[in-house]
């Protein structure tokens, strides 16, 4: 067994050692996060989506905004108006025309949407176009897979005022209108009790996405809208 003399010495160096070698550790960290750091602001900011552990960091993406709400859910009780339901809309402006099948509310809330933007869909529970009072909505994606990229709305934003649509109806009739304002709009701007009216003077109203696409909540940033006066035959 050591001296007691030698067992002080033995525990004086190993803890000496000690010191050293936990010195190193923390040198060697704090080399690795400095370099980690210049790294990080010298290299070149590439396009894209950000790594998994900036976006895990960063705040948290914002919740998303619906596409296109009605303005109460339980309008899905009430039936549509007593008119014809609207199968085409033509834009001669445009060359465009799409055809319109009547939709209702998802399990979201939202209006339903054909989802090939090759077609629109006419909000079966408010008026229908021709009717003599309130909005007749019809709407489309911008885009989709399903129709292999843009679809015919994506151009609404290149509409005038003073330029014409007309809707075929499923009796053969036609209801004709023309562009009183088209708008672009964040989402979260949008007061869509305005869009959805029931009452009031009748009209038409063209609904689509537009702005920036934003990966994070997967949606644009914008609705396109526009609004149409019927024109009398």
């Amino acid at each position: 067994m050591p001296s007691p003399s030698r067992l002080r010495l033995v525990l004086v160096v190993a803890a000496a050692l000690g010191a050293v070698l936990a010195a190193g550790v923390v040198g060697i960290l704090r080399s690795g996060g400095d370099q980690a750091s210049d790294a990080a602001t010298s290299a070149p900011t590439a396009p894209g989506p950000a790594p998994a552990e900036a976006t895990a960091s960063s705040t948290p993406p914002p919740a998303p905004v619906p596409d296109i709400p009605v303005r109460d859910s339980s309008l899905a009780a009430q039936p549509a108006v007593d008119t014809p339901a609207p199968v085409a809309l033509t834009l001669p402006a445009l060359a465009v025309e799409v055809p319109v099948d009547p939709v209702g509310i998802d399990p979201d809330g939202e209006m339903e949407v054909p989802p090939n933007a090759d077609r629109a869909g006419w909000y079966r529970f408010g008026p229908a176009p021709g009717s003599d009072r309130g909005a007749a909505v019809i709407a489309a994606h911008v885009d989709s897979v399903a129709s292999g990229g843009l679809g015919p709305f994506a151009r609404l934003r290149d509409l005038n005022t003073g330029d014409g649509a007309v809707v075929t109806l499923a009796d053969g009739s036609t209801a004709t209108y023309e562009v009183r304002e088209v708008t672009s709009s964040p989402k979260t701007d949008v007061t869509w009790p305005d869009v959805f009216l029931r009452d009031g003077p009748p009209h038409l109203v063209l609904v689509t996405c537009g702005g920036r696409w934003l990966p994070d909540v997967r949606h644009y940033s914008d609705n396109v809208i526009v609004y149409l006066s019927p024109v009398e035959p």
